[in-house]
This record gives C-alpha cells, sequence and structure tokens, in this order.
C-alpha cells in the first residue's frame, strides 16, 4: 500500500484545470467553490472514512448545504455520485472528460435534455456558456419552474433585451415569477405580455430623459408600481416626464417622486387629466411664486408653501393673498402672518381685491403726517398699514394733528412710542384737551421727572401694549420720495 506523506499533503499541490476557472467559477457562489475545491482536494488522497459529515464539519457548513453544492457540480458532470450508502462522489478530470465526449454520456440525463432545448432555442443567436444553461437549470430544480416556462422566460429576455442578454438579469424575473405562482403556459403568456408593456413603458420613459439605453431592474420595478399599483396609464407617465425638465438630470426616481405626490389627487390618471392637473398646478405655482416675491422670499421652492396657499385660496381670492402678502412684509411679516391679515380685512368688510385697494388708497392720504409722526417720536422703520390706520383713528376721535405730533414728541424717551401716544392722547381726551396750548399747560402742571415717570409707567404697564404694527407696504418710503426725501 502507498501513501502520501502528511508534507505532501501540507505544501503539495491541487490542480484546477483552466476550463474550470473560465466557465464554471462565474456562475458558483461561495460555499459551492468551497465544496468543490476542498472536496477536489481530498479526492487526491483517498482518506477513509471522509464524507459528507466531515466535509460539513471542516467547512462549517450544514450537512444539507455540502449535499446542495455536490448535487449542484453533479449537474454540471464535474463529479459524479457513484454510491448512496454512504455518498460516494468521484470528481472528474475535465479535459478528458470533454476529450472523450464521456461528459455526455455520464452527465444527468434531465440536464442533458434541458441543455439541447436551450441551445436549439436560442444557440443560432448567441454562443451559450456553460455556466448560463446552469443557472437556468435552477430555475428549473430550485424554483420549480416548468422547463417550457423557463424557455418561455429566455425567449423573452432574447425579444426585448437583444440576443446577448445577462442570464443574471433574467434570474430575477424568474424569481418573481416564482412568486406570483406562475405554472402553466398561458399563465406565463399573460405575464411575459405584461412585461413587454412595463418594458416598452420603460423604454418610453427613458426616451423622454433622452437616454438611448435598455431600463434597468429596479426601473423596470418602479414603472410596474406606477401602472399595476398606482393605476397611471402608460401616456399619462410619459405626461409627467415633462414635469422632469427643471431637473439637472431627470430619472425614474425623480420621476416617482413628481407622480407620488399627484397620486392622491387626481382619481383619473389618464393623460388628458394628468395633463389638467399640472395646467392647474402651474397656475398655483405661479400665484405661490407671486407671494413669496411679495414676502422677499423668492429663494424658497414654490412646493414648500403650494398646500398651505391652497388653504388660503379655498376662502381668499389670490389677488387678494398677493395684497395680504405685499401688506405684511413692511414689518418683516412672513407667509404665516398673511391669514391674520386676511381676517383683519374680513372683520373690516373687506373682502375682495376691488375693496382692499381702495381701502389702500384711501389710507394713503395719512402718509405724510404719519412720516412726521415718525420723524417728531424718532421713532425707525417701514410705515405699515396699521400705523396709517392708527393715525385716522387718532384723527376720527378728534384729536388734530398739532396734536398728534406734540404726543409723538413726547414718545422720543419711550420704548413703545406708538402705544405711548395711544394714553397719552386717551388721557387729553378725558381731560377735554383740544389744543396744543392745552396740552403744553397740562404738561407744565407736574414735575417733568415725575410726569415722564407716570408717562412711562402707564405706558409700559399696560397689558398687551405694543409698538410693532401689523405689516404692510413700505409706505415710508412712498411717502418719503413723494416729499422729494
Amino acid at each position: 500500500m502507498f501513501q502520501r506523506n502528511e508534507e505532501a499533503r501540507q505544501f503539495g499541490v491541487t490542480a484546477v484545470e483552466n476550463i474550470f476557472i473560465t466557465e464554471y467559477l462565474p456562475a458558483a457562489d461561495g460555499d459551492k467553490l468551497k465544496v468543490y475545491l476542498y472536496g477536489l482536494y481530498q479526492s487526491q488522497f483517498g482518506q477513509e472514512p471522509f464524507g459528507v459529515p466531515e466535509l460539513a464539519g471542516i467547512l462549517s457548513m450544514e450537512e444539507g448545504q455540502v449535499l446542495a453544492a455536490l448535487r449542484y457540480w453533479e449537474r454540471r458532470r464535474l463529479v459524479e455520485r457513484v454510491n448512496d450508502q454512504p455518498p460516494t462522489y468521484v470528481f472528474h478530470h475535465l479535459g478528458q472528460r470533454f476529450i472523450t465526449g464521456q461528459d455526455q454520456l455520464s452527465g444527468d440525463e434531465a440536464y442533458i435534455l434541458f441543455s439541447e432545448a436551450v441551445n436549439t432555442q436560442l444557440g443560432s443567436r448567441r454562443k451559450l456558456r456553460e455556466s448560463d444553461i446552469a443557472m437556468a437549470y435552477e430555475w428549473v430544480e430550485d424554483l420549480g419552474l416548468p422547463q417550457e416556462i423557463v424557455l418561455m422566460l429566455l425567449n423573452y429576455f432574447a425579444d426585448t433585451r437583444g440576443a446577448h442578454f445577462s442570464f443574471k438579469s433574467a434570474q430575477t424575473t424568474a424569481v418573481m415569477m416564482k412568486e406570483d405562482g406562475i405554472s402553466t403556459t398561458e399563465e406565463a403568456e399573460q405575464f411575459f405580455s405584461h412585461s413587454k408593456r412595463t418594458h416598452a413603458g420603460a423604454r418610453a420613459v427613458l426616451q423622454q430623459f433622452n437616454l438611448r439605453r435598455l431600463p434597468t431592474e429596479p426601473e423596470l420595478a418602479l414603472y410596474r408600481k406606477w401602472t399595476e399599483q398606482w393605476g397611471f396609464d402608460d401616456k399619462a407617465i410619459i405626461v409627467a416626464c415633462q414635469e422632469t425638465a427643471a431637473a439637472n438630470t431627470p430619472s425614474f426616481s425623480y420621476l416617482n417622486g413628481i407622480l407620488d405626490r399627484i397620486r392622491n389627487k387626481v382619481d383619473n390618471k389618464k393623460p388628458e387629466a394628468i395633463s389638467r392637473h399640472f395646467q392647474e398646478e402651474s397656475q398655483d405655482l405661479d400665484q405661490v411664486k407671486q407671494v413669496l416675491k411679495e414676502l422677499g422670499l423668492s429663494q424658497l421652492s414654490p412646493y414648500t408653501l403650494l398646500p398651505a396657499y391652497l388653504l388660503l385660496r379655498a376662502s381668499y381670492e389670490a389677488g387678494l393673498i398677493v395684497l395680504a402678502a405685499k401688506s405684511v412684509r413692511a414689518r418683516g411679516g412672513k407667509f404665516e402672518d398673511v391669514e391674520p391679515q386676511l381676517i383683519s380685512w374680513a372683520g373690516q368688510g373687506l373682502t375682495d381685491e376691488k375693496q382692499v385697494v381702495s381701502h389702500l388708497k384711501k389710507l394713503k392720504q395719512y402718509l405724510p403726517q404719519m412720516h412726521a409722526v415718525f420723524e417728531a417720536s424718532g421713532m425707525e422703520g417701514r410705515i405699515g398699514e396699521v400705523d396709517l390706520v392708527r393715525y385716522r383713528d387718532w384723527l376720527e376721535k378728534g384729536h388734530s394733528e398739532a396734536l398728534i405730533l406734540e404726543a409723538a414728541a413726547g414718545a422720543r424717551s419711550a420704548r413703545k412710542k406708538l402705544s405711548y401716544m395711544d394714553r397719552v392722547l386717551e388721557n387729553w381726551q378725558k381731560k377735554g384737551i383740544k389744543t396744543l396750548a392745552e396740552a403744553r399747560a397740562e404738561g407744565e402742571k407736574a414735575p417733568p421727572a415725575k410726569r415722564r415717570k407716570v408717562a412711562f409707567q402707564e405706558y409700559d404697564n399696560q397689558p398687551g401694549g405694543t409698538d410693532v404694527p401689523a405689516s404692510g407696504p413700505d409706505l415710508l418710503k412712498e411717502a418719503r420720495e413723494a416729499h422729494g426725501q
């Protein structure tokens, strides 16, 4: 009996044919390669007992995984099972078997018949690799798809992707067919008919993006979702592609975001309805842009305010909303201040754009006087609509312009100047003071320090007192321009 010593086992060489590396290795996963290579190494020594349990232990695998890997190599005729009790395998020399043709005689008959069928169907259109055929046979054995359905799948991919399609990409569809429970040729025909529509639709989208390539599997999955789950018509999707023009690099993901945004807003997902929706949305977006411009927020995306704007539109005219935006900007107002301004106008009976414009024009007559109040009191900022309303109210209560300016001059040391003026004018009115002389005489009755303290306390202690007027147009600027300042 002749044996190799242990050094030969450790430092010797296990020969692996190049044909194995080029034809079989690319399609095999790590576990299958581990089983083949270690089994090939072990076959050189004929050590007994050494079988599946020992191989599983050395490779840290389950015995079932080892047996599955060995069956995999059996179907490729690299390994032959020659005994069942215990399982015994022979590792064949690939070169010798190819030369003698023994690979065709001793191989798996079902696999050989399948290989011949695939070659008959595709052999004239491309050169088939052994690894490709082996992968397709996995769909028959491991996925349980009937052989005729697998052949239909290969033919479908050759028709839609070209003869040199990737078998790995076809495997994704094979898994999908298994999950969908497709088991008859009739079901397969219906599936492929539907898939051809998906493929054609996805290619049409790519053409809209000026991309000359085949759709990827993720892109096909998105298109399938748009049509099958979300219910969009093929032509409606093409209409939606026009909305990707703003993107630097339009993509399926960008289009998916657009369709996701509108899918619950449009009941009829036909192209006419989608086109109409985008036209209406475009008009709304233009109005939002105008509102943002009036607020000095043109840098913001109109989509961020579109939902809130549409809520306002349900109660107010578009022009009225724009006027409100212009009004609130004067004091640095934001979009959140627009609705309170609209409510304020409604409280005054101003419910349409024409009424508000007339209201604002009437207030403009007080611009010069309010400008004088700002200067007399040392108040800074832009004159807003509420400032002019305040001045109008002072006049309507019987205060003269001279009396108002006197109150403004006394407010220079106050922090909240307009509220201070309200208190002073109210006190004068209670005491019947109507002239400038009477007001000054009243001021001389008390020591200046005491008078300032009382006046300041009267002003500062008022609950909710504020000098921050509601926002409005830049009326102060207009007044200065009108007076050459």
